[in-house]
């Protein structure tokens, strides 16, 4: 880290250059944003970004974290299923996901030109690595919580995970499925994998 900051002060940039890159990154892009323009909003020396994130990719990779943790935690909102039957639940829950990932700028930016590529070369292998295999942990842990609510599945955990993120990955090709049937299609999918998935209440 760069010498004259305490640990505090440390955090507290790290934190600015994460709202700041998030506010420029959904304004203007990936491609448009430059780390000069982040570190001259955040008030610090270019150089010193590097003592931070080691590129713009690793910077817009931690947000997009943060973007998905967000997400996740209302997977795990549970208090609905106090109140309705769990496919209906379910079936709700999966369809404010597509929304939120339809609207988010900075989930759609990286699939964006080359965008995708960039930060898959930029970024250390072992981020990578850690970071799927969060992934589909957090999603394995949102089931078993379902499971702990009373939902009973068809299928293991793993493979419920590797369906739903199939599903989300989805939203991400309407141009490919046909953008004047992608809604319908979306519905039909959500119904097929609720009703294959879970057993009868």
């Amino acid at each position: 880290m760069s010498r004259g900051f305490n640990s505090y002060e440390k955090q507290m940039i790290r934190n600015s250059l994460i709202e700041q890159g998030k506010f420029l990154f959904s304004k203007y892009g990936f491609q448009k944003t430059s780390i000069r323009e982040i570190t001259k909003d955040v008030g610090i020396a270019q150089g010193t970004f590097y003592s931070f994130f080691k590129s713009k990719e690793e910077l817009y990779f931690v947000i997009l974290e943060s973007e998905e943790k967000g997400i996740r935690e209302q997977l795990f909102n549970v208090e609905k299923f106090k109140e309705q039957q769990p496919k209906k639940v379910i079936k709700d829950i999966l369809h404010q996901m597509i929304y939120i990932i339809e609207t988010n700028p900075l989930i759609r930016q990286l699939f964006l030109g080359t965008n995708m590529e960039d930060m898959l070369r930029k970024l250390p292998p072992d981020l990578l690595e850690k970071h799927f295999r969060n992934d589909s942990t957090s999603l394995i842990t949102i089931i078993e919580t379902w499971r702990s609510e009373g939902v009973i599945f068809k299928e293991y955990p793993e493979v419920i995970a590797g369906v739903l993120r199939s599903l989300f990955v989805l939203t991400l090709h309407q141009h490919e499925i046909g953008e004047t049937v992608y809604r319908e299609t979306v519905e039909v999918l959500i119904n097929l994998i609720v009703d294959g998935l879970f057993k009868k209440e």
